[in-house]
This record gives C-alpha cells, sequence and structure tokens, in this order.
C-alpha cells in the first residue's frame, strides 16, 4: 500500500469509526419523540433523576422516542406530598405518600395534551430515599398510562400534520443562516408516521447535509493547505492529517483532497511515515471491529438518514440542559 492509499484510507475510516460511535443514540430519531423532565425544583436531584428514568422506560415502553435536547414536546411530572410521617426507630425513617402526575404537552403553546396521576408511598431513612423508595413502585408497563401516552402521541401527530408547512419554513430559516446542525436537529424531530411531512423533511435534511458538509470541508481544506505551505514536513504533515480527516468523503471536492493528500505523501520521506503507519494500523482495528457489527445490508441511503441524525444527536448533547420552558406555573 502506498502512502497515498493510506492516506485515503485514513480518511474513510476515521469517518465509518465516528458514525458507527452512537448508534443507538440515533435510535429514537424518526419516532415521535418526547423530552422527559421534572420541573418541580422541591424535590432531591437524586430522586429528581430516578423519576426521569422512570419516564423514559414508560414511553420507551410504549413506542416513543426520548430526546435529551431542546424540544417542544415533553412528558413532564409534578409530585404532590399527601402525607409524610416520621416511623420511630431504630433507625428513625421517613414515610411519605405522593401523588405524582404526569402531563404530556406543549411547553411553546402551553398545552397539556393529556395526564396521568397516581400515589405511591415510599419509606427511607431520609427523606431523598423515602421520595426514591415511592419512584421504584411506579411500574412503567402499567396499562393505565397506554391511554395516556396514546392521547399525546395523536396531539403530536396532528400538529405535524397540520402545521408541516411552517415548520419547514422556519427550518429552511435556519439554514439560510448556516445554522445546518440546528436545522437538521429539528428535521430530525419529524416523526415517520407523518409521511408526508417526513418525505420532505429528508429531502431538507439531505440538502442540509450536504451543504454543511461542503462549507466546513472547504474550510478544513483550505486551512490544511495553508498549513502545508508554511510547514512542508512530518509536523505539517501531521496536523494536515488530522485536518482532512474531518472532511466528509462525500464533499464534492473530495478528488481534490486525495490528490493533496497523495502529494503530502509524497514529500514525507519514509522514516516519517511510522507514525502513518500507526494511525493506520488503529484506523484498521475500528473498521474490524465496525466490521463485526455492521449490518451487511446496510444501504447507502441508510447510512446518509444516520449521518443527518447523527447531527442532530450531537446538537442535542451539546444543548443546556436547564429547563426554561414547563407546562405548569409552579
Amino acid at each position: 500500500m502506498n502512502a497515498m492509499e493510506k492516506i485515503k484510507l485514513l480518511l474513510v475510516l476515521l469517518i465509518i469509526s465516528i458514525l458507527g460511535l452512537k448508534a443507538q443514540t440515533m435510535d429514537d430519531f424518526g419516532k415521535i419523540a418526547l423530552k422527559v423532565q421534572v420541573a418541580d425544583k422541591k424535590i432531591p436531584d437524586e430522586a429528581k433523576a430516578a423519576l426521569e428514568n422512570k419516564m423514559k422506560q414508560i414511553i420507551t415502553h410504549f413506542g416513543i422516542g426520548s430526546l435529551d435536547g431542546n424540544s417542544r414536546f415533553v412528558m413532564e411530572a409534578r409530585i404532590d406530598v399527601l402525607n409524610k410521617d416520621i416511623v420511630a426507630g431504630p433507625p428513625q425513617r421517613i414515610s411519605q405518600k405522593l401523588e405524582i402526575t404526569f402531563y404530556v404537552g406543549d411547553v411553546i403553546k402551553q398545552k397539556i395534551f393529556s395526564n396521568a396521576p397516581i400515589t405511591s408511598t415510599g419509606l427511607g431513612t431520609n427523606e431523598t430515599k423515602s421520595y426514591i423508595a415511592a419512584i421504584k413502585q411506579i411500574n412503567p408497563q402499567d396499562e393505565k398510562f397506554k391511554s395516556f401516552i396514546d392521547e399525546g402521541k395523536n396531539e403530536i401527530i396532528a400538529y405535524y400534520q397540520t402545521d408541516c408547512a411552517q415548520i419547514l419554513n422556519e427550518v429552511q430559516s435556519l439554514a439560510a443562516q448556516g445554522k445546518y446542525d440546528e436545522a437538521i436537529y429539528n428535521l430530525a424531530l419529524i416523526p415517520d408516521v407523518c409521511s408526508g411531512c417526513y418525505a420532505q423533511s429528508l429531502k431538507l435534511q439531505g440538502d442540509y447535509f450536504t451543504q454543511k458538509i461542503e462549507t466546513e470541508g472547504k474550510a478544513l481544506f483550505t486551512q490544511a493547505k495553508a498549513i502545508w505551505a508554511k510547514q512542508p514536513n512530518s509536523d505539517g504533515a501531521a496536523q494536515v492529517a488530522r485536518l482532512i480527516s474531518r472532511i466528509n468523503p462525500q464533499v464534492s471536492f473530495i478528488q481534490s483532497v486525495n490528490s493533496f493528500a497523495g502529494e503530502v505523501s509524497a514529500v514525507v520521506q519514509a522514516q516519517e511515515l511510522r507514525e502513518w503507519e500507526q494511525q493506520v494500523k488503529e484506523y484498521n482495528d475500528r473498521q474490524e471491529a465496525a466490521k463485526q457489527q455492521a449490518d451487511r445490508n446496510f444501504q447507502l441511503e441508510q447510512q446518509r438518514i444516520r449521518a443527518y441524525r447523527e447531527i442532530a444527536v450531537e446538537y442535542a448533547r451539546n444543548q443546556p440542559r436547564t429547563i426554561y420552558n414547563t407546562l405548569i406555573i409552579w
């Protein structure tokens, strides 16, 4: 394998490894999806985390996706303490009877679609453990949650079917500002059950994905060429490798990138290619691992959809966790 082929391989393997890292986190895109949140600030953080986990289990069991990023549609919980007693010890314990009310709704329109109240009692050596004990009693597969989830699901479908044109216009505005990640994220939220709107969103995701990789790729390529002009040596080559490995191989100018990579490798002396050899070996190892997990029948269009959703996942991950919008005025 000559130096140019090694550099090409380095590029391809890096993209494959990146796209394969977070496959499980993409599964919730393309579904009707909700963000779970406990807007009540009075309960302990540990109890809040336990309740959010239960909520994710509920929506997953009934066929809904769970999102961590910004979303107008949420499943929200409120806890009211109906009764609290101190149980004599040793050890002294706290017993709390809680009413936990779940809501599904739209935080932008401040509209509740459905609700499901339950009561649960927890006993613990402190208040936090008492909350957690009560939350543990919740059965995520309880059929009482089915109609609650279905009502919310139907309202969300109606929103996408009715307001599809407005949603797409807003997304196009984001893309016009160069906010491709946010645009793709918002498009990825459109569920596939809304077939007409979903088909349009998928086409736009492809358009914006192309615009994104072209814009970012050209910037990286320009930077790589500038570095090489100043440092046509092994140090410069290492920097160039890091930059061009981030250029998506689907860009229209990939042949120019490959040619440039070949020029770089031709200049670098044989003894200076040892770093390349090590990098290629590492990426070969990653490729082998990826091959073992990959679906042999995975089509190119599916790979592109996963690439769109990877952008949406990364955008969601970078959003602040602070809750600004809730369904209920506390």
